[in-house]
């Protein structure tokens, strides 16, 4: 089977996944964050719902071009005051509350001089100064949150400050993450010559949860052919209830790399084998179809931390995201000021790992210092790839280069 561009195996995955269906639920705000929206969330009220404060001060009943006042209350936050004010009178008040029906003007507490009940003004204000207005922010009706939204921290509070209780959400989906390998050991365990830690467990887990996957089913199986049968078994119990199956390592062509006969024991039909990109050109593609419901993609990365890194966001997060039901499922590009030099020969599309910062207000892409498949050090600071299209020549310090930025904005 002849490689596949990332285009056309991220077209591949939208056609397949186009008609998922997907299952409404509703859950209380401290558990939508990371969930999807399954619905618009409309503004009940407009926003805010009464004219406002903006600061400490005071409320005015305008009378002409008269300096001062008289202080006849003074109310805090969530208080309000419905007696009449008269011109010439003034409420002391706090930020963020109503300011009273018959008050046109609202002044700083630091710019009146005040003795006992009376404030002296040292500016004369115009009608409607210093007040927020209702619906300000949005009036009632309005769309505060599209259907297909990732629900983030700000996401959800808007939602609550509209009276929500309840968050409509798509049900989430199941992930299923199997690493590979009998040279990997878990953190704690006794590592033998010839044998490395299991970072890529820790590592997808953790970026699971940055895509809004609270916990996903794990498991690790090793490589040895001897061992397939059973591993088969243990793997088909847990992908059981599964709506996505997440692997890294097997899936090259070695002797050992054995995990495309495990998913072709559970069922599923191969889409591909390799896609021609650098690094993360061992990847795996697979579906498997069950009788009256969804089909479950098998996505096999490399076991390479820095391809399998590559491939998790450029494969695996356009899936998730489809699966989960956001509208939204890619990483914004963003062209930066190259800070070293990109001269690799290109063969097929390269994605360098790096860091996008930002220098004197321009964003800067540092490339990582090792680049190739197998590095790992890069990984605890890269937030960002650099584009590098096959054949495109080398780029030197400060020539410009497309990074895509692997953070929601």
């Amino acid at each position: 089977m002849n490689a596949l561009t990332l285009a056309e195996a991220a077209a591949l995955w939208r056609g397949i996944l186009a008609h998922t269906t997907h299952t409404i639920e509703y859950v209380p705000p401290d558990t939508a964050w990371g969930r999807i929206a399954a619905a618009d969330i409309c503004a009940a009220h407009p926003y805010p719902p009464y004219r406002k404060s903006p600061f400490d001060g005071y409320a005015l009943c305008l009378n002409g071009k008269e300096r001062s006042y008289e202080v006849v209350a003074t109310i805090g936050a969530g208080e309000h005051y419905d007696e009449p004010v008269l011109p010439g009178q003034a409420v002391r008040l706090m930020t963020g509350c109503a300011v009273p029906r018959s008050c046109q003007a609202v002044v700083m507490q630091e710019a009146v001089r005040r003795q006992g009940k009376r404030i002296e003004l040292t500016t004369i204000p115009l009608p409607e100064d210093n007040i927020i207005p209702i619906g300000e922010e949005c009036l009632s009706g309005e769309v505060l949150l599209s259907q297909g939204t990732y629900l983030t921290s700000g996401a959800v509070s808007v939602a609550v400050a509209m009276g929500n209780t309840a968050i409509p959400v798509y049900k989430d989906v199941r992930v299923l993450l199997v690493t590979s390998g009998r040279e990997l050991v878990m953190a704690g365990q006794e590592r033998q010559y010839g044998q490395i830690y299991n970072s890529n467990a820790y590592l997808f887990q953790q970026l699971l949860r940055n895509e809004g996957i609270r916990s996903a089913a794990f498991c690790h199986v090793s490589d040895a052919p001897e061992r397939l049968a059973s591993e088969i078994e243990r793997v088909r119990e847990l992908a059981a209830d599964a709506d996505l199956i997440l692997s890294t390592g097997g899936v090259s062509v070695g002797l050992y790399d054995t995990m495309p006969q495990l998913f072709q024991h559970l069922g599923a039909r191969e889409l591909y084998r390799r896609i021609a990109m650098r690094p993360g050109s061992a990847s795996y593609g697979g579906l498997i179809e069950r009788k009256g419901g969804n089909a479950v993609p098998v996505l096999g990365l490399s076991g390479n931390p820095s391809a399998a890194f590559n491939a998790f966001h450029l494969l695996a997060v356009p899936v998730l995201r489809q699966l989960r039901g956001e509208k939204r499922g890619d990483f914004p590009v963003v062209t930066c000021r190259l800070n070293g030099n990109l001269t690799k020969e290109n063969p097929v599309d390269r994605f360098v790992q790096g860091r996008l910062s930002f220098a004197q207000g321009q964003p800067v892409f540092t490339p990582n210092h090792v680049v190739t498949s197998s590095a790992l050090l890069g990984l605890k600071a890269a937030n960002a790839l650099a584009l590098r299209p096959k054949h495109s020549p080398p780029l030197t310090n400060g020539a410009e280069v497309p990074v895509l930025l692997l953070r929601r904005i």
